[in-house]
């Protein structure tokens, strides 16, 4: 395995038939391995970093800020962002995991996300949980369950490996090469071979999504990695396709529940502590 290091140590969550790690790392260009969980096992990243998965043939990767990998399943991970990460991991066992959804939901095909809001803001209740632990056990108990929760409750937002269709990869890779100007639903169907109308129905039941729905979320992921690394809010304004600066500002924060500069501050001050942390002797 490739480097991926820890930069403190993991903060968690014990329960009788629960498990959260809350994970603050530094990854080198191309970190990568192989895992396998005897226990079904739930993952968010933080800060619109993502993770590339396979089955260890090499193909039929797939791009994830959060996934469900059921037990027993093993996959093949290689990093999408280097330098500091930050995630949670949910390990459950299965007969709790099963009281926890409801007898309906399928437990033995992996679920894949390219972003929600909503859970990105439940995981880092959960995460604060994790470091803090300043309510009663209960508390974090419930949160990783609306986490598990929100990731089955996605549906069709969430795809397998088997599943992706090819133009929505297609679709996918432009809009990536292309967040920083307009897109039009028009272009978006040509690329995928469509009519406006068919495209806008295919993409809502491939990612469960709207398109502009994803397409600002790819923004706004695009901008957290740009922020990371010190960018002006005027540059990210520009590079990420918003009219204007007031502009981004307002849908960072309705997508992020904080201004730029404050997610900036709380982004800054996780990774001194645990820079501070990662130098303390022993």
């Amino acid at each position: 395995m490739k480097q991926i290091v820890p930069l403190q140590d993991v903060s968690f969550l014990q329960y009788e038939r629960m498990v959260v790690d809350h994970w603050q790392v530094e990854a080198k260009i191309g970190a990568c391995g192989e895992y396998f969980s005897p226990d079904p096992r739930f993952v968010v990243f933080f800060d619109g970093a993502a993770i590339m998965l396979d089955r260890g043939e090499g193909k039929d990767r797939i791009s994830c800020s959060a996934c469900f990998v059921p037990a027993g399943m093993l996959l093949c991970g290689s990093l999408a962002t280097a330098g500091y990460l930050e995630h949670i991991d949910i390990h459950v066992e299965e007969g709790q995991l099963r009281r926890i959804v409801g007898p309906s939901i399928e437990l033995g095909a992996p679920r894949f996300l390219s972003g929600s809001v909503e859970l990105q803001n439940l995981a880092s209740l959960l995460a604060d949980e994790c470091r803090m632990k300043s309510r009663p056990a209960g508390y974090g108990e419930a949160l990783a369950a609306g986490v598990i929760h929100e990731i089955f409750h996605l549906g069709d937002k969430v795809r397998s490996l088997d599943a992706a269709p090819a133009w929505l990869d297609e679709v996918m890779a432009h809009v990536a090469e292309s967040l920083d100007r307009r897109l039009t639903m028009e272009e978006l169907a040509g690329v995928a071979g469509m009519s406006r109308s068919q495209f806008y129905r295919c993409f809502r039941e491939a990612a469960g999504q709207p398109p502009h729905q994803w397409v600002m979320c790819a923004r706004i992921q695009h901008a957290q990695r740009l922020l990371s690394e010190g960018a002006l809010l005027s540059q990210v304004a520009h590079d990420t396709g918003f009219a204007d600066q007031a502009h981004f500002s307002r849908c960072f924060r309705r997508a992020t529940g904080l201004p730029p500069g404050q997610w900036v501050k709380r982004h800054n001050s996780s990774k001194r502590e645990a820079n501070v942390q990662d130098k303390v002797p022993a």
